[in-house]
């Protein structure tokens, strides 16, 4: 049962989407303050061929305007969406780095609450909360010990420590 489990849990360390709702709910917050962003871009390059256009009523003045006008379109649109795709896939594999972390940091608090073992921690390398990683394996080993009556650390006996 126990290796079923385990194979359990390595199937879910693979997939990206760990907390679906924070996740998307990050990548979609992250892809529209960028949209804003790349229209306000967009809007700055495109703005003086558009103001040309719309001011102007000479052909000497239109045609250059309207050549920038359709290269920056044609060069400019497809570059921002390949780019918006491009950072919406970026802050789903980010925001993996930080679910996984929460995921696990939660799993052992739930089982610190039901009075159970806490599963071992183990983060990825690449993850965050590292310190927070350490932090929860020593408090992990320490009730793992004094519940099991070990010593809490190698060569201390376990109990109230005289002060």
């Amino acid at each position: 049962m126990r290796e079923a489990n385990l194979g359990a849990a390595e199937d879910r360390r693979r997939t990206r989407l760990v907390d679906r709702q924070f996740q998307l709910g990050l990548a979609v917050r992250l892809l529209l303050v960028l949209t804003i962003l790349f229209a306000v871009g967009l809007l700055l390059a495109f703005a003086p061929s558009y103001y040309v256009l719309a001011t102007k009523n000479d052909l000497k003045s239109l045609e250059p305007a309207a050549a920038e006008f359709l290269v920056l379109h044609k060069r400019l649109l497809p570059a921002a969406l390949l780019s918006l795709a491009g950072i919406f896939l970026y802050a789903i594999f980010f925001s993996h780095r930080i679910a996984g972390p929460v995921y696990r940091i939660n799993a052992i608090l739930r089982a610190l609450i039901e009075d159970r073992d806490p599963p071992v921690v183990k983060f990825r390398d690449d993850d965050y909360f590292q310190p927070t990683a350490a932090l929860l394996k020593e408090l992990s080993e320490k009730l793992r010990s004094s519940r099991h009556g070990a010593p809490t650390r190698p060569g201390n006996p376990p109990g109230p420590s005289a002060s």
